[in-house]
């Protein structure tokens, strides 16, 4: 069978649908309702290309090629109807991908991923994560407006988790004699000026990368110049720096700027002032730094780059079911981040085609965070669901449809939850299945 797909020709093997004979020849088209050598039906569309020989825009998921056809995957015409798709389907995805807790804070810390380790009794492993992403955890604590707590979604059911106090307990656990620098050093030299909360930042994280380095700091006060003092208790501010010193970093109170003929590197201070907006400024330097000075790299953090679906508030039902079954958290977080929310597809086609904010509410009829468990290892979020019916197709009395038009669902009756393999979690392209 010949066709032409972007004015290629091609030839379709037996059996072969559009989409895979397009992905066979090099050709990337995005699905989300179709899974390789499983069921399928077309239902999302965003595997939508134009037959120029009709005009019609088709599924390639489930349309066989045809002798003749003239195919287009990427034409302004048919991104234009992906897109189209794309935000219909987020009115119905009522979740979060990023926790707001997360999206708010300056410094970009994961705070859903530092309560989940602390729930789960890993206070350790919360410190390092902490400790990681923000350096200067304890002082931030004392002088940071807490925008974390100010949108916590839990302050909308009754109050909001105690971000910050989570931290100072976590900052009081530090163990000094449990620091110390790489064993292994790449024999280059950085330089870095000042100790602001940018420059302490990039001094720690380029020592956790094997680099030797130098802060030159004319004061003689590491911080105390960059902050309000007076809110940071002493033993605070000791800790946080002598942490910093027992990475590895030399110290030189000196007035003098360094010699660019003695370092591989210069760092700078910043002009930011917000302190723990400067702490990510000087971790993403280290990173920098790191790429332009070896051959690898340090993961960017894109800003503004990856697509965050969110709702606006709680629905009065939401609000009444999340008080009357609170979690049972030593935390009381809500966990209201997706746990797919670097694997889900229709984030990833968000972002590729660049939709900032769906022009559509998202007023579902499914409660956000509703969590169903199935077994042990499966959990079912229907506000996620895309209505793809990959796990209505793949399960015997299983999931199975409800309703019909618009208000038709994906539901799984409690007699069929023994009829559910834990397989079937990863057809689900959203994560509204997942195993846990």
């Amino acid at each position: 069978m010949k066709l032409s797909i972007n004015n290629k020709e091609v030839t379709a093997l037996p059996g072969e649908s559009l989409i895979e004979t397009a992905r066979r020849e090099g050709f990337a088209i995005p699905s989300l309702c179709y899974a390789k050598d499983a069921k399928h039906r077309s239902s999302c569309m965003i595997c939508a290309v134009k037959n120029d020989a009709t005009g019609q825009i088709i599924p390639a998921c489930t349309t066989m090629p045809t002798e003749g056809m003239r195919i287009e995957t990427d034409t302004q015409e048919v991104r234009l109807s992906r897109t189209l798709s794309l935000e219909l389907l987020l009115s119905d995805h009522r979740a979060d991908c990023e926790a707001p807790c997360g999206v708010a804070c300056p410094g970009n810390m994961d705070v859903a991923a530092m309560n989940r380790l602390c729930d789960e009794g890993k206070t350790g492993e919360a410190l390092a994560l902490l400790r990681d992403t923000l350096v200067i955890p304890g002082t931030l604590c004392f002088i940071c407006p807490a925008p974390c707590e100010k949108i916590c979604r839990k302050g909308a059911v009754d109050k909001p988790v105690a971000v910050r106090e989570i931290k100072k307990s976590l900052v009081a656990q530090t163990d000094l004699d449990a620091i110390a620098p790489p064993a292994a050093r790449n024999g280059k030299k950085i330089a870095v000026t000042g100790s602001d909360p940018a420059a302490l930042a990039a001094a720690y994280h380029l020592c956790k990368l094997g680099y030797a380095v130098t802060l030159f700091e004319p004061s003689g006060r590491m911080l105390a110049p960059y902050i309000d003092a007076e809110r940071v208790p002493a033993d605070i501010l000791a800790l946080e720096t002598e942490v910093v010193r027992r990475m590895g970093v030399t110290l030189r109170h000196t007035s003098e700027p360094p010699s660019s003929g003695d370092f591989d590197a210069i760092i700078p201070q910043t002009k930011s002032r917000q302190p723990a907006r400067m702490v990510l400024e000087g971790r993403r330097t280290a990173g920098h730094i790191h790429a332009s000075l070896s051959a690898g790299s340090m993961p960017e953090e894109g800003e503004g780059r990856v697509f965050n679906s969110t709702y606006p508030r709680f629905t009065d039902a939401e609000k009444r079911r999340l008080n009357n079954h609170p979690p049972s958290t030593q935390t009381n977080c809500l966990y209201c981040d997706c746990a797919g929310k670097t694997s889900c597809s229709l984030r990833r086609y968000a972002t590729e085609y660049g939709i900032k904010n769906t022009r559509y509410a998202k007023e579902g009829a499914r409660e956000a965070l509703h969590r169903r468990r199935i077994g042990a290892h499966i959990v079912f979020e229907p506000a996620k669901c895309i209505k793809c019916g990959l796990c209505v197709y793949n399960t015997d009395d299983g999931f199975t449809f409800s309703g019909r038009g618009f208000v038709m669902q994906v539901t799984l009756p409690e007699e069929n939850e023994n009829n559910i393999h834990e397989q079937v979690a990863e057809l689900c392209p959203v994560s509204a299945l997942y195993r846990i």
